[in-house]
């Protein structure tokens, strides 16, 4: 009989992509999660919004744009060992996995960017790569694999392997920590300082993100010529510190300064900026090429 050349519908393209079906840990976390948050808005307290922009930035900004992304994935700039692991906790409470997890899918993002293999390019969907990419399950096989290919310099840090393997505590106890502090420290506003320092701030932090991931391969302007879709768009850095200049970033990905025009805002630069001058950031990659148009070194 002739093969069937029928094409795949959306559904039997999307159902290929989960051989081992749903990672139902991941699927029901993020799920409960953006339901809790809605329940902050009934938990008012002026605790509870301090504690979540207080840890929106400690976990995004100093967490997963400075720590996971430019100085762990990307060598942007060096600091002590006891910032390294300060920064690398401050990433794991903002809900977005290990150190190492995070680091290995965004390397191999860079290295495969809109091409296939691409952990989370839009021109898989929109949708696909803003979050569904997280649900597929994965076998121990490919999660080691990903890891030893994509972070081998991590995965041989005893440190970093510790974080790895214990994570999920320290996420936990972070919001056990907040109740408390909400009940027993602030007194009687424990579910409000849980509730938004811990679940509404952990769903502000997943999109700004996850819009790096899907919008800035979409929606913005283009500084530099790049083998990928990437874009420079100026709501995803509002919302990520500086992450949403991202054709500046795959086409210098090395650098610690992902804003390259004088208007091009970039929070989490400025901490790094910061850092060097008190002696707390060496090696600082901050040099902006002058030619805007050129084609980059690297996608």
């Amino acid at each position: 009989e002739p093969a069937d050349t029928k094409p795949k519908t959306k559904w039997q393209t999307l159902k290929s992509r989960f051989p081992h079906g749903v990672n139902w840990g991941v699927a029901l976390w993020l799920a409960g999660i953006h339901v809790a948050a809605i329940f902050a808005f009934f938990y008012f307290s002026w605790a509870g919004v301090i504690t979540f922009f207080v840890l929106h930035f400690v976990t995004a900004c100093l967490g997963v744009t400075l720590g996971y992304h430019r100085l762990l994935t990307h060598g942007s700039f060096k600091v002590p060992r006891v910032l390294e692991f300060f920064f690398s906790c401050c990433g794991i409470i903002s809900g977005e996995g290990s150190p190492i997890f995070w680091v290995a899918t965004h390397r191999k993002h860079h290295a495969l960017s809109d091409q296939e293999g691409d952990p989370h390019s839009p021109l898989e969907g929109f949708w696909w790569a803003h979050f569904i990419w997280l649900q597929p399950a994965k076998s121990n096989e490919e999660v080691q694999q990903l890891l030893s290919r994509w972070a081998p310099d991590m995965w041989k840090d005893p440190m970093h392997r510790f974080l790895h393997y214990t994570y999920p505590i320290i996420l936990i106890a972070s919001g056990a920590a907040l109740y408390a502090l909400g009940e027993y420290v602030i007194g009687g506003v424990g579910l409000s300082v849980f509730l938004w320092g811990f679940c509404l701030r952990q769903v502000a932090v997943y999109h700004g993100t996850w819009f790096v991931n899907s919008a800035t391969h979409v929606w913005g302007y283009r500084n530099y010529k790049t083998r990928d879709q990437s874009r420079n768009n100026w709501w995803v850095a509002f919302l990520s510190y500086g992450e949403g200049w991202h054709n500046n970033h795959h086409a210098y990905q090395r650098l610690a300064r992902h804003g390259h025009r004088a208007w091009e805002i970039d929070i989490t630069y400025a901490m790094i900026w910061t850092m060097k001058k008190l002696g707390l950031a060496k090696d600082v990659q901050d040099k902006v090429p002058s030619n805007k148009t050129s084609n980059a070194k690297a996608a």
